[in-house]
């Protein structure tokens, strides 16, 4: 499976790669998928759950880059677990973000 996420300024996608891709590349080994950016566009790819997994992630990252945070390890790390407990607290169904969940991601940085 294939899931294309739009990046509208290059300095999101530099601030979600991080140095030397460290960022993405914690990603693509903690969901066992592949992230290239094309085009002004992020690539997932991989297993269906786990591409979902990814682009949740990336989602709340780019929404954090956003808000002028400078995106490192432990954010990624905490996204991470953020979207596999809400996997799980949900019965394995991908849902969006709750407010209060998106809120206290933003608080906690």
């Amino acid at each position: 499976m294939e899931q294309r996420i739009g990046i509208e300024r290059m300095e999101e996608a530099i601030n979600l790669f991080g140095s030397f891709d460290e960022n993405i590349r914690l990603l693509e080994t903690e969901f066992q998928v592949q992230v290239v950016n094309r085009g002004g566009e992020n690539v997932i790819s991989g297993e269906p759950e786990n591409v979902m997994l990814a682009e949740k992630a990336v989602q709340a990252l780019l929404t954090l880059s956003a808000k002028g945070e400078a995106i490192n390890q432990q954010h990624v790390r905490y996204v991470i677990g953020l979207c596999r407990r809400v996997y799980q607290v949900s019965g394995g169904v991908l849902r969006q973000l709750s407010d209060q969940e998106a809120q206290r991601l933003a608080m906690e940085f």
